[in-house]
């Protein structure tokens, strides 16, 4: 069996894009201005957030893996100089990132698993999918105690 691994990166732009098209379905508002940061926050957070409660039929067919993850966004109006923070969950994130490959024709494979990454400068989508082949059988798999 091989495991296939792909990553796909957003730029802030982008993740904005996605997460405005995506809120705008969900009559949450998200403040204007661009996303300057992002950073994952404690499980704590995520257990009083509503944001968890929201879910998408995406989730389910695309094979979204859960993740009980906050994710704040630090967000920085032009207009106003001020500095927001906005947090959403790592699955609605994901969510809005998958609609985004959908409506901008990006190939993603429904079956293989997906979950949010973070790196310094971008989201991430992470994308996994075991392949076996006609030789891969329970016999001749490799087991720990080979």
């Amino acid at each position: 069996m091989a495991t296939e691994i792909r990553r796909l990166i957003f730029s802030h732009e982008e993740t904005l894009e996605a997460i405005v098209s995506h809120t705008n379905k969900t009559s949450i508002m998200f403040p204007e201005g661009k996303i300057v940061r992002a950073t994952l926050v404690t499980n704590t957070d995520y257990k009083i957030n509503s944001l968890k409660k929201i879910n998408s039929a995406l989730q389910k067919d695309y094979h979204l893996k859960d993740n009980d993850r906050l994710v704040t966004l630090t967000i920085f109006c032009e207009e106003t100089l001020e500095q927001r923070y906005f947090n959403l969950t790592a699955t609605f994130i994901s969510t809005a990132l998958i609609e985004y490959c959908i409506k901008h024709k990006i190939m993603i494979p429904k079956d293989a698993e997906k979950e949010l990454a973070l790196t310094d400068f971008n989201i991430c989508l992470d994308i996994s999918k075991d392949n076996f082949t006609d030789k891969d059988t329970e016999s001749n798999r490799f087991v720990l105690a080979d």
